[in-house]
């Protein structure tokens, strides 16, 4: 598979837009190219953002405005399997979307991606974003994956970067792809093995089949190229249709 590259353009105009503070960064795709992405950080916060108290916290730690090694896996992914149009009619959702890279490259490969997060300036980072790469078949959500949900749709594809950070949250991300996972929907979530693999089984196992796959971690681009990271992604599919 081929590699992604990277080049930053802070504060500056990209496909005729200004950005004065926000950061945009140009991921570069195999087969499907440029992809320009918005980070924004908590300067970029502005009065018609709507902040709540709960907020606070998420907006401390900061993990929103990069863009993870393993999005780009997953999107590489995504394009290895779909490219260049094999999501036409899928729906997806975006957990933890931040960045929001693989729910726009599920667009580019055809499908409509709902972005979710609980932070909401990383839902007006991806709307900037979206309107760089010229998409318009998405929307965005506020997710909390500790409330209980009531979804207006199913999502035959459900992605995750980087979200199995704490094993207190399984249970969470468990419940809520019961909630919004087809009934023969996948999802695919990719991360360095933060908690061990046998801790990702033991969290999902009881309600979904799971699939691990090794796969290398390439970014960001390094001068040392000899040295390869890994990170693992995992195939989730529900263990038993009945309540369906």
């Amino acid at each position: 598979m081929q590699r992604a590259g990277l080049r930053s353009e802070p504060g500056s105009a990209f496909l005729g837009k200004v950005f004065p503070v926000s950061h945009v960064k140009v991921v570069t795709l195999p087969k499907i190219g440029d992809i320009p992405i918005v980070c924004k950080a908590k300067r970029d916060i502005s009065i018609e953002t709507p902040l709540d108290a709960g907020d606070d916290e998420s907006l401390g730690w900061g993990y929103w405005d990069r863009i993870w090694p393993s999005e780009v896996a997953i999107s590489e992914c995504l394009i290895h399997w779909f490219f260049p149009s094999k999501l036409q009619g899928v729906k997806v959702l975006e957990i933890g979307c931040g960045t929001g890279l693989a729910g726009v490259v599920a667009v580019r490969l055809g499908a409509f991606t709902m972005f979710s997060d609980m932070v909401p300036i990383t839902l007006e980072a991806v709307k900037e974003s979206c309107r760089l790469n010229h998409i318009s078949n998405f929307d965005t959500c506020r997710l909390n994956w500790s409330e209980t949900i009531e979804p207006k749709e199913l999502y035959d594809l459900v992605l995750g970067s980087e979200v199995f950070y704490d094993e207190g949250i399984l249970a969470n991300i468990s419940r809520v792809l019961e909630q919004v996972l087809a009934p023969r929907g996948k999802s695919l979530f990719c991360d360095p093995n933060r908690l061990g693999l046998d801790t990702i089984e033991r969290g999902f196992k009881e309600k979904f089949i799971v699939a691990i796959e090794e796969i290398p971690l390439n970014w960001p681009p390094r001068k040392d190229a000899g040295v390869e990271k890994k990170g693992f992604l995992y195939q989730l599919s529900r263990r038993s249709q009945e309540a369906f």
